[in-house]
């Protein structure tokens, strides 16, 4: 996969069911000793640690979709800016997510997903029903 390639893969991925057949289309385009850093959750490390923290993540938001707003390719450099929905606490939820990855020998190396997760969890606070499913994605 090239750098220019990864928005279609990236989208695609996002259109599929999850968490498995997510997880399966992007598995063979991450590179082993990649590295995946998001908010809320600890930085992974290794294809068996994002994994996990996708599973964390659609522990939180089992219905979470995602719509690209635009992307940019710079040499190695894939800037995928989105717009996150999902449910919680039976109410919709909203948000803006920007995600960097490097994409080097035909996979990704790393990816830096950057927004801003105050908005999630001031909504999370404020709908009680949401606070199992916020405590069992801290543990997954």
């Amino acid at each position: 996969m090239t750098p220019g390639e990864l928005p279609a893969v990236f989208a695609a991925g996002w259109a599929l069911p999850k968490p498995d057949a997510f997880l399966d289309h992007f598995r063979p385009v991450i590179a082993s000793d990649a590295t995946f850093v998001q908010p809320m959750f600890p930085d992974a490390h290794g294809i068996a640690a994002i994994e996990d923290m996708f599973r964390r993540l659609f522990v939180l938001f089992p219905d979470l979709a995602l719509t690209v707003v635009r992307t940019a390719v710079q040499e190695d450099a894939v800037y995928i800016e989105s717009i996150c929905a999902a449910t919680l606490g039976r109410k919709p939820v909203e948000f803006a997510v920007c995600d960097r990855f490097t994409v080097t020998g035909g996979a990704i190396r790393t990816r830096r997903s950057f927004s801003d997760p105050l908005p999630v969890l001031l909504t999370g606070l404020r709908r009680p029903s949401s606070w199992p499913r916020l405590m069992r994605s801290r543990t997954s």
